[in-house]
């Protein structure tokens, strides 16, 4: 039986393998990936990330990485939140402007906007699921009261949706999601639909207004946020303190309306018509190439851009709120989903290795009731190759079909069995749903043949079980990095250090300049201002040592690390010279912390207050 993840060692693993917390200008996550962005790729080391127990894969591509742990995301993610706090809106490190690093970028800007809104679409499909049954089983029919206001939760998502992307988008742009908020539900303010019904143009302060509505828009509202964030920082430069309190929102609402409705709001809908053009031209000439086509990209070209299929969510969208059903986006995740899941349950029935079968059988559920295979991609189907083209090769035969027959679904989230009832619809199109069941049906057969005819190696699980297993931890003493006075957690003048936050602590406020290595070890990390300084200790211990309080503050030169990343030091060893007049000069805290960061890997932590010591039994 697989053993219970802490989540809290998990966390401070991650961090360490990523460069440590001063490493990451941004964290954050979607439904199975920790999404981190570090300022310098050279300290990440993903092979190291891969062996951490819980991990399923990992995805570097310049200085963005994806942790894939599954659906354990949100427990690990809070712990990972405690350690290195909120991030969003720290500046990221400057990339050059190649055509694909822009593609790639807004790929994942467009994903990190769409991300948070996908439970809400989820919801949505069930309860259209909900709907479905009732009716079906239950005999509810349209005009029933609770019919109605259900259908109504559910097409709400839809409607509103513009309010939903203003709230991310203002988060993402870093503006007032509040006014961006205001700014969507203006544009789906009754009135409004009203006048726009009439079509044409209007005027608004005499500028020549396009009359169309905004129900479902996302692109539209993207856009417009976007501009609203400028607008927000020249404000904010512009507007003297004494007036911004209230002339800031007022000047930032008004003047965005009047771009949204000339120009933002018109080229976002130009594009969407665009594009909307576009499908329809392949469902009327290459209706069966169109999954297909996505799919080969997704496992080719796309691995290059991880989570950009959240990206083109806003497809899926307009083709529910103009046609009423999804013939492209669904399909396409309906085809790479249920596939997977067919595909570790497949493997979990053949393989022999206790190992593999303790991650098959849950990934199998994770992707066909759950809908979510990245636990299959990432811990089956990449450390195999065999198995991924299994996977591939399924995909596309069960997308093949789905082109022929012309498959639709009626509502967003049709990409796993527990919304099958999807493809019937409202209206009972039992054709499209009988097509659907011999969708799952091929995704099952070729699953289960391919698996099953192929020979794979698995060997690779029995590596992951030495690899992962994780060493035994050695009791330490942690001995004092300074000369000086010495301080308990509890009297540290920062409550993250008081609290334990980052583990257990003590401090020394020094009597020399001289700061040394309070256990021996590997240095593992030194901070871009040099104040803190990360050490892997023999036996397992992870140690920091935290040069003052505050101590950001000081100038380059003012702490002066003597060891490099990589270097073996002892206990006693000096690791940096400070500038301890420097300190008083600038009125901050001098004192020198030692933090055992993983001290809940450990049975007992105490302090030794006479011996100016730590000491961690395992």
């Amino acid at each position: 039986m697989a053993k219970k993840l802490n989540y809290a060692d998990m966390a401070a693993a991650i961090i360490t393998q990523l460069g440590g917390k001063e490493n990451l200008t941004n964290v954050n996550h979607c439904a199975t990936r920790l999404r981190v962005v570090v300022r310098d790729e050279a300290k990440v080391n993903p092979d190291a990330l891969k062996k951490i127990p819980g991990v399923l894969g990992v995805e570097a591509h310049a200085n963005q990485v994806q942790v894939i742990v599954g659906q354990i995301i949100e427990d690990l993610f809070l712990e990972v939140e405690k350690r290195v706090g909120k991030t969003d809106g720290v500046t990221q490190k400057p990339q050059e402007k190649k055509l694909v690093t822009i593609f790639s970028n807004f790929l994942q800007l467009m994903a990190g906007i769409m991300s948070p809104v996908i439970p809400s679409l989820i919801a949505a499909g069930f309860l259209t699921c909900l709907l479905l049954l009732l009716n079906l089983v239950f005999g509810l029919d349209s005009t029933n009261s609770t019919y109605i206001i259900l259908n109504n939760l559910a097409q709400s998502v839809f409607y509103f949706l513009p309010v939903f992307v203003a709230y991310t988008s203002a988060k993402k742009f870093d503006t007032e999601p509040v006014l961006a908020m205001l700014l969507a539900c203006w544009l789906l303010y009754p009135d409004w639909v009203t006048m726009a019904g009439a079509g044409g143009y209007t005027s608004y302060f005499g500028i020549p207004t396009l009359l169309t509505t905004y129900n479902g828009a996302v692109l539209q509202i993207i856009l417009s946020v976007w501009v609203m964030s400028k607008l927000d920082q020249a404000l904010k430069k512009a507007l003297p303190l004494s007036v911004r309190h209230f002339l800031k929102p007022f000047l930032l609402i008004l003047i965005t309306s009047v771009i949204t409705l000339t120009l933002t709001g018109p080229l976002g809908g130009l594009v969407t018509n665009y594009i909307a053009m576009f499908i329809a031209w392949i469902r009327n000439y290459a209706s069966w190439a169109a999954v297909p086509a996505i799919i080969i990209f997704a496992c080719t070209l796309g691995l290059l851009c991880p989570g950009f299929h959240l990206a083109l969510i806003p497809i899926a969208t307009t083709s529910l709120a103009t046609v009423g059903y999804d013939d492209f986006i669904n399909i396409w995740f309906f085809c790479c989903t249920i596939t997977p899941g067919f595909i570790a349950l497949a493997v979990a029935l053949k393989s022999r290795q206790r190992r593999l079968k303790e991650i098959a059988f849950p990934a199998s559920i994770s992707a066909l009731f759950g809908g979510i295979s990245e636990p299959t991609t990432y811990g089956i189907s990449y450390k195999m190759p065999k198995v991924y083209f299994c996977s591939i090769a399924t995909s596309l035969i069960t997308g093949l079909y789905a082109g022929f027959v012309h498959l639709k679904c009626y509502g967003f989230g049709g990409y796993s069995l527990t919304n099958i009832l999807l493809y019937l619809g409202e209206n009972g199109d039992t054709a499209n749903f009988i097509k659907a069941l011999i969708g799952v049906g091929i995704m099952a057969v070729c699953s289960f043949v391919f698996v099953f005819l192929t020979k794979w190696d698995d060997s690779v699980y029995n590596e992951d079980d030495e690899s992962e297993a994780v060493p035994a931890l050695a009791s330490i003493e942690l001995s004092a990095p300074a000369e000086g006075v010495y301080i308990a957690q509890e009297k540290i003048a920062d409550p993250v250090f008081t609290a334990g936050t980052l583990g257990a602590c003590f401090g020394i406020r020094p009597q020399t300049d001289e700061v040394k290595a309070p256990i021996s070890g590997i240095i593992n990390s030194i901070a871009p201002t040099k104040h803190a300084i990360t050490i892997k200790g023999e036996g397992g211990a992870e140690v920091m040592v935290h040069i003052g309080i505050d101590s950001m503050k000081l100038d380059e030169h003012e702490i002066e690390p003597l060891v490099e990343v990589g270097q073996t030091v002892s206990r006693g060893q000096q690791l940096a010279r400070i500038d301890l007049e420097a300190f008083k000069a600038k009125q901050l805290d001098d004192t020198i912390i030692v933090i055992l960061l993983n001290s809940a890997a450990y049975a007992e932590v105490r302090a030794d207050d006479q011996r100016q010591q730590l000491i961690a039994a395992a």
